[in-house]
Parts: C-alpha cells; structure tokens; sequence
C-alpha cells in the first residue's frame, strides 16, 4: 500500500537568522524560537500557490512553535483537513539546542486550539541531558512511518524540521550550507508494505 507524504519545513524562524550574527550558540539561546514575519509570508504563499494542496487529507506537524504556526498559516483555508501533532516530529538533536524544546502541552492546546495534541502524552517534554545520536533519529522517523501505516489516509503533509525531513526522506542530514528550503513540499511516494 503506498503513500504519498509532502515534507514542508517550516518558515524562517528567530534561531535561522540569529544563525548569521552568532553561528551554533542560536540555536541554545532560545526556547522554541517562533517564525519571523519572513517565515509567515513563506507560509502564506504556499496556502496561496501550492497546487496540490487539496490532495492533502492530513497534516502532521511537530509540537515547536515555528511548525505549528507555519502549518497553521499554510491550511488555514482548509479547516476540514485535520492536525495532528506528535513528539517524534521534534528536530534532531534533542538535549542541546533548545530551539527545539516545545512548549508544556496545556500551554500549546491553549495557543492551537484547532490542533489535535491528543496523541502527545507528557505534559512536559522528557529533554535528554546528552545529544542525540542518529540512531535515535532512526526509531523517531520510524516510529512516526508505524503510525503513518495505521492511517488511512493516502496523502498526508509532515511540517517538520530541516534535519528531520532530512533524514526521513534520504538519510542525509544538511548542514546550514546545505538544508532544505522554507515552506516547500517536498514529494516522497513511499511503499509502506515494508513497515511494521
């Protein structure tokens, strides 16, 4: 049974800016760094021109402010496609950038109302002391390819994180010379027949 997923990276965000002035340490500076009014537009325009958007029968979108709001911005016109947001879309690594650390779950249902955080079970993130490793990565993307297989859903968007994307699609992750573009959906067709 075969799937076709859209990964979109979120708009540009606080930490990708900061990135010029200040290099690596942007990216533990701050806590889940929201989008900038650059990273909005971004959104806006491919709610405005993607046109396969319609295809869409579910987004799933991780639970950092940048994503939500970029997936928000993206189907805000198409409230009938639902969101779901689950932890294992977070950005590699968790434990040293604190860009990437989500907010409690009471305070994200109390900001995005109209997504679905049902299927995130601790209120309060369990950030690791150490970096993780890609091995890790691993058991996320294919945690999220199990729960992707019980859908049946046909055509689901992920909005994502660079380096996450990154691995899911090819098992490469950019560097900030080489990552994936804002607000594009990325095409991958995926047999599921494999996953268990």
């Amino acid at each position: 049974m075969g799937k076709i997923i859209y990964c979109i990276r979120h708009g540009y965000a606080l930490h990708n800016k900061l990135f010029n002035y200040i290099g690596k340490q942007a990216y533990s500076e701050f806590h889940d760094t929201p989008l900038l009014h650059e990273g909005i537009l971004q959104a806006k325009n491919v709610c405005e021109t993607w046109e396969c958007i319609d295809d869409v029968e579910l987004v799933l979108v991780s639970p950092c402010s940048r994503t939500l709001d970029t997936a928000k911005h993206i189907f805000k016109n198409r409230p009938l496609i639902p969101l779901i947001s689950l932890d294992c879309l977070i950005e590699y690594p968790l434990g040293i950038e604190i860009c990437n650390r989500r907010k409690d779950l009471d305070v994200l249902k109390f900001i995005h109302p109209s997504v679905n955080f049902n299927e995130i079970i601790q209120n309060t993130f369990d950030w690791p002391d150490k970096k993780e490793t890609i091995s890790h990565l691993n058991i996320r993307v294919h945690e999220l390819l199990r729960w992707i297989n019980k859908r049946q859903e046909k055509t689901i968007a992920i909005v994502g994180h660079s380096s996450w994307i990154g691995q899911f699609m090819n098992s490469t992750i950019g560097d900030e010379n080489n990552e994936l573009k804002h607000c594009y959906p990325y095409k991958v067709e995926m047999d599921m027949q494999s996953i268990i």
